[in-house]
């Protein structure tokens, strides 16, 4: 019987999360981790999409709760691990969100998300160096990931490698030509190496393809 109320409470939690019924997922859940036969392994699910249910409902203490329960109950929850460092992020805690970042990478050191948002944690803690070596094993793992090439040349430009960064912010709007941020930053480059034909015509063209406004 216990067995046949554990699945009835998922399945309920899971059509209410489709359905856009946030607080009766949140409440089916909630169920579940009471239930007397709950396991660990289903308690760290329901804690890490608690957690994300929290996080679409603003209620950013209590998802961080949830998260940290999730990891507690499984601590190879990369999932939840990113979260903890999106969440820290967000607050601009960087430290804290590079140590989470670290700790998911350790699970799942493929998570190219992971590794673009650790690079930038570090780019905002003025360590361009790391940053940089971060979006590298980025693109190392995914030759198209258009993010890491652009966050990687505006770290070169920052340190005033500018050839490294024209290079990368090129291969950004090769890969997407509508890249209007990559055209204005390498537009700013090319300003400053006084190649003003160049940077007018991306400042044109970042103009053209950026959002309009009113």
């Amino acid at each position: 019987m216990s067995e046949n109320e554990i699945s009835d409470l998922i399945v309920k939690a899971y059509s209410n999360q489709k359905d856009g019924q946030l607080s009766l997922a949140i409440q089916s859940w909630n169920e579940l981790l009471n239930h007397p036969s709950v396991t660990q392994e289903l308690s760290a699910n329901a804690q890490l999409n608690l957690g994300n249910l929290h996080l679409q409902q603003g209620n950013n203490d209590l998802a961080y709760e949830s998260m940290a329960k999730a990891i507690k109950a499984n601590p190879n929850s990369s999932e939840a691990f990113f979260c903890l460092a999106y969440m820290e992020q967000e607050r601009e805690n960087f430290i804290e969100a590079i140590n989470f970042f670290e700790s998911a990478l350790k699970i799942k050191p493929e998570d190219v998300g992971a590794l673009n948002n650790l690079g930038n944690c570090y780019d905002r803690i003025n360590k361009s160096s790391d940053s940089i070596e971060i979006y590298s094993r980025a693109i190392a793992l995914d030759s198209e990931y258009i993010a890491a090439y652009y966050n990687r040349g505006n770290a070169y430009s920052k340190i005033a490698k500018d050839e490294l960064a024209l290079k990368d912010l090129t291969l950004a709007i090769d890969l997407d030509n509508n890249f209007y941020q990559a055209y204005y930053n390498r537009g700013s480059v090319y300003k400053r190496l006084g190649k003003s034909k160049l940077s007018e015509k991306d400042f044109a063209k970042a103009k053209k393809t950026g959002p309009r406004r009113n």
